[in-house]
């Protein structure tokens, strides 16, 4: 059993992984989608609905029939304990802070690994899932730009291995909700947890490759990009922006799934 968990509510990212998780892995899943209604601050913060979720569900009996996809709603938890924080109004949506809840989310078993909706995987996430974290907090690769701008260890909060047995007992995400209540920062949760967490057990970039694909790369990550030519600048194409994909990044490695992808958006 692999448990793994998205937050937020793009799920178009959702489904992409998933289907590159299906493509590659045959370990039984259970999936955790934490989400929230947000519509009363802002129109486009719209939760996953259960008509998605049961969508999602589907898509993963098919490779096997023990698959689950459960959907978890955490409006309350977020009105109760963030609604007013210091990083509530930054370019990130309020869904960012969504990981930092998971203590309290009795449902959340003792290990899970999060994932970013902004992901593509290239081999059997197992590999990632495996790695042994009784000794600690969470598992997570170096940001590639944070290596340079901020300390060589700082950690990319898209990929966790979450070790929640020890989280709930030492309160580092109390610690990192504390944090982003009353501390302004550049990168809120994933600052928060590099900084709240006693013990970070450091994984290779493979298992979250924000920068080329390589012959090892597990996990790709699109997140935001510098670019040097023509001009310096940044660049933040996701996987379902797929014109753009092709375009600027000149990756064309998972237009398969792109292909399934599009077919379950036309049987909706």
């Amino acid at each position: 059993m692999i448990n793994l968990m998205f937050c937020g509510n793009q799920f178009d990212g959702v489904l992409i992984a998933l289907l590159s998780i299906l493509k590659h892995t045959n370990e039984e899943l259970t999936v955790y989608m934490l989400t929230m209604d947000l519509t009363d601050i802002k129109e486009k913060y719209k939760p996953i609905t259960q008509e998605q979720a049961e969508l999602a569900e589907k898509i993963l009996k098919k490779k096997n029939k023990n698959n689950k996809f459960i959907l978890i709603d955490c409006t309350k938890l977020y009105k109760d304990l963030m609604k007013k924080n210091k990083n509530s109004k930054t370019h990130y949506t309020p869904y960012i802070f969504l990981r930092l809840f998971s203590d309290k989310i009795k449902e959340l078993p003792d290990k899970v690994l999060y994932l970013d909706s902004d992901l593509v995987i290239y081999k059997d996430i197992k590999e990632v899932y495996d790695y042994d974290v009784t000794d600690y907090d969470i598992a997570c690769s170096r940001d590639f730009l944070g290596r340079f701008f901020i300390n060589a260890h700082y950690k990319n909060s898209g990929v966790l291995l979450m070790n929640l047995k020890r989280m709930r007992k030492n309160k580092c995400l109390e610690k990192a909700r504390e944090m982003c209540m009353n501390r302004k920062m550049v990168l809120p949760d994933q600052t928060a947890l590099n900084e709240s967490c006693e013990k970070i057990l450091e994984l290779p970039d493979n298992c979250n490759e924000q920068n080329k694909r390589k012959e090892d790369t597990i996990i790709r990550h699109f997140s935001m990009r510098l670019k040097w030519f023509p001009y310096p600048g940044f660049q933040n194409y996701k996987p379902w922006h797929v014109d753009d994909v092709h375009k600027h990044y000149k990756i064309f490695d998972y237009d398969d799934i792109i292909e399934e992808w599009r077919k379950v958006k036309n049987e909706q």
